[in-house]
């Protein structure tokens, strides 16, 4: 209104005196006016005009604009601060979601190993805990919710449903509960997003009981995995720079999965497919059929739904594995 006004009675008043003027111009001046740069390439000359100019741009629009700023400015800070304290929402989508805050060097190192794939470089993240107050370090795609990770208005703020993956982290080490509300935390992820694929820590074996009831969750048994590493490399030396290697994307060369999908020649035995895959640097190392793990390829076949697991620089889907194999 203030632009408005200003224009009108410029261009009313001030096209006697100037007859060059068109309403174009009036608004240029009136924009210019409110917002203080004043070029002086058109100013008000005749009374009307200039009382126009006081009561709109000096009462009336330097009030609206300077408050318009604030309120800017203001709303920028205020977002900013929900930002780091982990109140505002996230609109990611297809992201992955890291719950649970045990230590900022692993989670930090998760989302590095993940980013380091050029299949998820571009990937956001969403954080979810109330263990910290503020995320502790700045990276990019990286967004902090600060909320209980058992209920549901923390993942509706952290776009569950948009969501693909979800890595469920132990509250600590040291905490008995973990476990319980490890497999809570699926729980509810499987209610709110029925596709949502999860990985979560289980600190003790023993306890993954509390996972059956989940249809898309992974275990990874943290501790057994590093004692089991820890016996190998005691027996045999140099098992644990290689495993380090191979479960690392920042390292060329790195375990990846696939799944045999479609119709398969269920003729083709995985001795041959092992020796075939060698020959494009594909290492087979085991293949996974409902749930069990196969190492030793004698008188096993293909089967369809087979995971089939390698060592590779370049992950490959199952059409390109298939026609390597036909060539």
């Amino acid at each position: 209104m203030s632009i408005f006004g200003n224009a009108l009675t410029f261009f009313v008043f001030d096209r006697s005196a100037q007859p060059e003027i068109t309403m174009a111009d009036a608004f240029w001046y009136s924009i210019i006016s409110i917002t203080t740069i004043g070029y002086g390439d058109f100013s008000a000359t005749t009374l009307g005009a200039r009382i126009g100019t006081a009561v709109f741009v000096i009462l009336f629009g330097l009030t609206a604009f300077t408050s318009a700023v604030a309120i800017g400015v203001e709303w920028v800070v205020d977002r900013q601060h929900k930002e780091r304290t982990g109140m505002g929402r996230s609109k990611a989508k297809h992201h992955l979601l890291i719950i649970n805050f045990p230590n900022a060097r692993r989670v930090r190192q998760i989302i590095e190993e993940f980013v380091h794939d050029p299949h998820h470089k571009d990937d956001d993240f969403v954080i979810i805990s109330d263990q910290i107050e503020t995320l502790p370090f700045a990276l990019p795609n990286v967004t902090f919710i600060r909320g209980s990770p058992i209920e549901e208005e923390t993942y509706v703020r952290a776009n569950v449903m948009s969501a693909s993956q979800a890595i469920i982290l132990s509250t600590g080490y040291d905490d008995p509960n973990s476990d319980s509300v490890a497999a809570s935390i699926v729980s509810i992820l499987e209610h709110l997003n029925p596709d949502i694929k999860s990985v979560a820590e289980c600190l003790n074996a023993n306890h993954s009981l509390l996972f059956k009831g989940s249809k898309n969750v992974s275990l990874v048994y943290t501790f057994r995995i590093a004692n089991n590493l820890i016996v190998q490399e005691a027996q045999d030396p140099g098992v644990n720079l290689l495993t380090n290697a191979i479960t690392s994307n920042q390292i060329e060369g790195t375990l990846i999965s696939t799944k045999i999908e479609g119709s398969v020649d269920t003729s083709m035995a995985y001795r041959d497919i092992a020796k075939k895959l060698l020959d494009y640097d594909i290492n087979l190392v085991g293949v996974i059929r409902d749930g069990d793990v196969h190492v030793i390829f004698d008188n096993l076949a293909i089967v369809e739904n087979d995971h089939i697991v390698y060592v590779s620089v370049e992950r490959h889907d199952w059409q390109d594995i298939r026609s390597l194999l036909a060539r």
